[in-house]
């Protein structure tokens, strides 16, 4: 995706366009008191920037608030296995494991469908607004979920609410980070990534720890209580920059002509079709194929989870020094379809754990790389956040369908087959269509890429 010749570094990727006020001399400002840079902080439209300034206080409170706010929506939503588990022995055991599924599968596809307007409002400047409204509705759908005693109830609060308010959290969080990190900016969105990940081993030790002593209302009351502390947090801290020339829209019309773009579009969708399957049926696989301990099988979603932690650490660090985001995406695709083959011949616990963490490992990279690789396939950030929402509400109807598919072909719980080779099967094709496009991008013309960024076009941009 590097091209000769070309400064094709995330800091001229992302130089913002310079406003009027640059050309004026600085002049020399006295120091500010403590209280005075504490209220400026706090000020949210007080901040301007022609460039990342990839470093200091600020910039990293900014990667802690976006992890505070990743443990939540992520967080949250791999934390369904251990509920799953619960309302199918239960809650809602008259209920089909379908449809228990469904409520998870609905929570998840939300948060990436709803990227496709949090992604513009970002670009427009209405990052702080859609943050302490997906804040208070997260709160309020896990308060509600602890008065829930119906499948509709739950439905309802778990799945439509939920999914809804981290999909207004998801885009906006990640495309925060871009704004103020350039050549640590992989090292910065591992970071934020990495989040989702921890909330997924600290959430569900939080439920199945009160579970058994005060009961699912008040425990998940506990998890409302600790996401409310998180994204409280996260308000404080969190400090928008003012981008000069914002798009006048919330729809960026070009994005559909870039072949790029759209063959890139195509890979998501692909590989998004499994990618959360074995997420969801970790601790009902085990259950039924390995062992009736139930305490264990809450144990397997803290191991996928795990691997995962750790894949979003590494894996956007080392692009920052140099190692290619869309290559390490394809093998990446490649090796999450040799495991979901690799899945059907599990039945004893030592290899099914060998296996949650590996899948765990690779599955970080669907997750974490594409804000990485987007840039240059966009390299105003003007809409930046706008294109990631399509990514990844075009990955959420990959992962909508899945589900549905995969427990229509396996029919019932005592049978994982279906799922099985869905997800190796999807894995491949999505891996194919990565190596595809990371063959087009190599392969695209300086010409074509660059000159639009020297002159100062707006071919990103429609205004």
């Amino acid at each position: 995706m590097h091209h000769p010749g070309s400064d094709t570094s995330p800091s001229s990727i992302y130089t913002f366009p310079k406003s009027d006020a640059s050309s004026i001399p600085a002049t020399p400002q006295a120091k500010l008191s403590l209280k005075t840079r504490i209220f400026k902080f706090l000020n949210k439209k007080d901040n301007r920037a022609d460039q990342p300034p990839d470093g200091g206080v600020t910039a990293w409170l900014q990667v802690f608030a976006c992890f505070c706010i990743f443990m939540n929506n992520f967080g949250l939503i791999y934390t369904f296995g251990v509920f799953e588990v619960y309302y199918e022995d239960v809650m809602l055991r008259s209920y089909s494991p379908a449809a228990i599924s469904a409520i998870g599968t609905v929570q998840a596809g939300l948060t990436f469908l709803v990227g496709i307007l949090s992604g513009p409002l970002f670009d427009k400047g209405f990052f702080f607004p859609v943050l302490v409204c997906g804040s208070i509705g997260l709160v309020c759908s896990f308060l509600a979920l602890s008065f829930c005693t119906a499948y509709w109830q739950v439905l309802l609060c778990q799945g439509l609410l939920s999914g809804t308010c981290t999909g207004l959290l998801y885009i906006p969080s990640i495309s925060q980070i871009p704004l103020y990190f350039s050549l640590k900016r992989g090292r910065a969105i591992g970071i934020v990534l990495s989040g989702g990940s921890f909330g997924g081993i600290v959430y569900p030790l939080i439920f199945r720890s009160m579970l058994t002593t005060v009961g699912f209302a008040r425990a998940t009351r506990a998890i409302a209580f600790v996401s409310m502390g998180l994204q409280i947090i996260a308000i404080i801290l969190i400090k928008p920059i003012s981008i000069p020339n914002r798009p006048k829209k919330l729809a960026d019309p070009t994005m559909f002509k870039d072949f790029y773009y759209v063959a890139f579009l195509i890979a998501a969708f692909a590989g998004m079709c499994g990618t959360l399957i074995p997420f969801f049926d970790c601790g009902t696989f085990f259950l039924n194929k390995v062992d009736l301990n139930i305490d264990s099988a809450f144990h397997t979603l803290l191991y996928i989870n795990g691997g995962n932690f750790i894949g979003r650490l590494v894996m956007p660090a080392v692009t920052d020094f140099g190692v290619a985001a869309e290559w390490m995406l394809s093998i990446s695709s490649f090796a999450m379809a040799i495991l979901g083959f690799a899945w059907i011949a599990i039945e004893t616990s030592a290899p099914y754990s060998a296996f949650l963490v590996l899948y765990g490992f690779f599955s970080a990279a669907p997750m974490s790389l594409p804000p990485i690789i987007l840039p240059y396939l966009c390299p105003r950030p003007e809409v930046f956040a706008t294109r990631l929402g399509v990514v990844y509400a075009i990955a959420g109807i990959g992962f909508l369908i899945s589900v549905p598919i995969a427990n229509a072909i396996d029919g019932s719980r005592s049978s994982f087959l279906g799922a099985q080779i869905w997800t190796g099967s999807t894995c491949f094709f999505g891996a194919v269509f990565t190596v595809q496009t990371c063959i087009w991008l190599g392969g695209r013309s300086v010409v074509d890429l660059w000159p639009r960024v020297r002159r100062g076009d707006d071919q990103c941009l429609d205004q």
